[in-house]
């Protein structure tokens, strides 16, 4: 039959205790002995803390710039690097002549192994001010050392920071004239280029389009007005030639000589005016009525005058013709009809060759502007950085005047170093408390595996775990 543990009792506890205490006190004591050892053996580092007290501007965002307005982790880096940065290490250690025990290196190094900025603990009850407080600490086994070179380290860092503050914001100004400048002169050239491009398309460049479009279309009206203008001076020239092509007898053209033209000469006009006379008096008299007798023989006197004219050389012929005021009136209105029509043609030319050049300056429009897109836009791009470049310039100048003045970030030690009493390290309190921790452990580890270990019987409980008759029990016996 398999043996069941019977459950362990809390007596069992003591007794195990009382059996293994030795198991128990015996590591307990050396780790005492040993942290009491250490405590007293190691070196000892004292540690001293100088507070540091940073004024935020007060002026708007407008004017310092958003750089300025780091968060507090962010300017606790930027404080570490100046703080560790070799000419801050190099002026504090030769200041405190560690320079003349060990190489310069080392005491830069060992100095800059120690010291660190930290940010105090929050206090929610504290009001958010516009001052920020940071903790400069630095370790040194010589509390009086740690002391001067904690306050040395603070004043060397208030210093490196204004003036590294200063100096960036000079550098940072001159840096950005002279990039100014290069795009200056880079935005010059691309103008320049540009203008002569443009200059070579000038008529067809993309913003003319509008404008190109705009003067075909005045140009179509104006043919068209011209074109109806010429066709009715045409008609007029048509109707002048019938006036004179209904006269007569015919005479020499004076616009074009040798071409012979119908024209009404003042004889026969005569004789039209006596015909109308002599019908109009035959409608009302008789043939032997005075009236028309005389107007009978006038006529014939008209007709032999006609006759007599039409016989005339040509030349005298026609200087009387022109002696004529209506001859010459329709001569002159021809002529006048003549001059129009030229004009109107050579309009109507020239609004052709407009259509034409404003119609072709609208096709090649897209060309150019592909041509020019490439310049341009790259220009732009410079015109734009140039504009960007001028906005920092003008942030970069008002930050090192800032600076210049101190109205922005100003440093302060709110509190300058103690003389530390106590050492930093080691924490005696807490190296005990590890050293009885660690030999509890120890000890209870050991003792618990002593009592696994142990198969010997103690008393009458572990018999009847055994199922063993329990006949009598002697009782411990102490020696008196």
């Amino acid at each position: 039959m398999e043996n069941v543990p019977a459950a362990f009792h809390p007596l069992d506890h003591i007794s195990v205790l009382r059996r293994q205490m030795w198991w128990l006190i015996i590591p307990l004591v050396l780790s005492l002995l040993v942290g009491g050892a250490l405590a007293l053996l190691l070196p000892r580092t004292y540690e001293t803390t100088a507070t540091l007290g940073i004024s935020l501007p007060k002026m708007n965002g407008q004017v310092v710039s958003d750089a300025q307005r780091l968060t507090a982790q962010e300017r606790v880096r930027s404080f570490n690097q100046v703080l560790l940065s070799p000419p801050v290490l190099e002026r504090v250690a030769k200041a405190e002549g560690m320079d003349k025990t060990m190489p310069l290196a080392d005491a830069v190094g060992l100095i800059g192994s120690r010291a660190k900025v930290t940010l105090p603990p929050p206090d929610p009850t504290q009001p958010q001010g516009s001052v920020e407080l940071f903790f400069l600490t630095f370790s040194s086994p010589n509390p009086e050392l740690a002391q001067r070179v904690t306050n040395r380290l603070a004043d060397v860092f208030i210093d490196e920071s204004s003036m590294k503050r200063t100096v960036r914001a000079e550098e940072t100004s001159a840096f950005i004239a002279e990039r100014l400048k290069a795009s200056q002169t880079r935005l010059n050239e691309l103008e320049g280029q540009l203008r002569v491009a443009k200059e070579g398309f000038m008529g067809a460049l993309p913003e003319q389009t509008q404008s190109n479009v705009a003067l075909v279309t005045a140009a179509q009206q104006q043919l068209t007005a011209t074109s109806n203008a010429l066709r009715s001076e045409q008609e007029r020239l048509n109707w002048i030639d019938r006036e004179i092509g209904s006269s007569k007898p015919t005479i020499d053209d004076p616009a074009t000589p040798g071409r012979s033209v119908p024209s009404m000469s003042p004889g026969a006009v005569r004789i039209a005016t006596l015909e109308k006379q002599l019908a109009e008096a035959r409608a009302t008299y008789t043939d032997r009525h005075p009236d028309v007798i005389s107007l009978q023989d006038e006529l014939k006197r008209a007709r032999a005058n006609l006759a007599a004219e039409v016989n005339l050389p040509e030349d005298q012929r026609e200087a009387r013709l022109r002696a004529d005021p209506a001859y010459n009136a329709l001569l002159k209105e021809r002529e006048q009809v003549n001059l129009n029509i030229n004009s109107l043609k050579r309009q109507l030319e020239s609004n052709n060759q407009s259509i034409g050049k404003y119609t072709t300056r609208v096709d090649t429009a897209p060309r150019v502007e592909q041509q020019l897109a490439g310049l341009q836009r790259e220009t732009d791009l410079e015109r734009q950085r140039y504009t960007l470049l001028t906005q920092k310039l003008n942030d970069a100048q008002i930050t090192e005047l800032v600076e210049q003045n101190r109205g922005s970030e100003h440093f302060t030690i709110v509190s300058r170093a103690f003389l530390p009493e106590t050492p930093a390290s080691p924490n005696v309190p807490r190296l005990m408390i590890m050293a009885v921790l660690l030999g509890l452990c120890l000890g209870g580890g050991l003792a618990l595996g002593r009592e696994y270990l142990d198969r010997s019987i103690h008393d009458a409980r572990a018999l009847n775990d055994l199922d063993l008759p329990v006949l009598g029990e002697i009782p411990r016996i102490s020696h008196v």
